[in-house]
């Protein structure tokens, strides 16, 4: 087969390129050689399966293969190459199930639970469960918290979906939290106002932005050298959205004008004077915003 008629891209991943030769394979006008390919391919996925199947069988009858299988199964390489053989040792239920335990004692941060109701034609029901902590908190962050668990372990499952209605526990006050709350809202009130859980820091990687929807409030959240700034997603010009913004060396560059914003002076516009960002004050706790 002609070296230059299959192009693979650098930044493919090994899986990626053997569908790619594959599909070309399928492509040739010889017959027989497609049959032959074919069986070469089938011959060392029945090896490597026998292989496969029997280092499974090993480990597991080992005083710690519980432990080892689980780690194993979590590494995203050896993952996909046992769910191939179909020799994952966990039902796509168990896998969902422990993600879950995870994902649970990440939403301890924001008062906030969450139970498996079924799995069916591939399709994982959960349940949200909130308590008073968890008043203003989006949905989205608990859903993003959950499901970045879950398809860490179950990449094969097809969607989630949630009950309508979220259930109710016991009131637990949430740890560990980077809380929010206007700058202007500062001036005004002491003490006594309300602090909304946001985001995890880790969340936030350093040099780079995040959109995040709290409450009422669509946040654009900065990683300047490893402090994070908090400011309404909405240009100072005419209140578009700065989620395609560009965030070099503290300033960050509009998408929609090109106005220059200094990130570590409270959004202060480089380009107009009479510009500037509504900032937002943040407090941190631990490895939440």
């Amino acid at each position: 087969m002609d070296e230059a008629a299959v192009e693979i891209v650098e930044e493919t991943t090994a899986f990626e390129q053997l569908n790619i030769l594959l599909e070309s394979v399928e492509q040739h006008p010889d017959e027989q050689v497609r049959n032959h390919v074919r069986a070469l391919v089938y011959t060392m996925l029945d090896l490597h399966h026998g292989a496969l199947q029997r280092i499974v069988e090993i480990v597991s009858v080992q005083p710690d293969g519980e432990a080892t299988l689980q780690e194993l199964v979590r590494d995203e390489l050896v993952q996909a190459v046992l769910m191939v053989h179909e020799l994952l040792p966990y039902s796509l239920e168990e896998r969902i199930e422990n993600a879950l335990e995870t994902a649970r004692e990440e939403l301890k941060v924001y008062g906030a639970g969450v139970e498996l109701v079924r799995v069916k034609n591939g399709v994982a029901l959960l349940k949200l469960m909130g308590s008073a902590s968890t008043a203003n908190v989006s949905s989205t962050v608990l859903k993003g918290e959950i499901e970045q668990a879950v398809h860490a372990v179950a990449p094969d499952l097809l969607d989630i979906e949630y009950e309508d209605t979220i259930a109710r526990l016991p009131d637990v006050k949430p740890v560990n939290l980077v809380q929010i709350l206007s700058r202007k809202t500062t001036e005004k009130v002491s003490s006594k106002y309300t602090l909304m859980p946001v985001i995890r820091a880790d969340q936030v990687p350093i040099n780079e932005l995040r959109i995040v929807e709290a409450g009422d409030i669509n946040l654009l959240m900065c990683n300047v050298a490893g402090t994070i700034y908090a400011f309404q997603n909405s240009c100072a010009q005419n209140s578009l959205s700065l989620e395609k913004s560009l965030l070099e060396g503290g300033i960050l560059t509009c998408p929609c004008h090109g106005h220059q914003y200094d990130v570590r002076q409270g959004g202060r516009c480089l380009t107009d004077a009479s510009l500037r960002l509504e900032s937002l004050t943040l407090k941190i706790q631990g490895n939440v915003v």
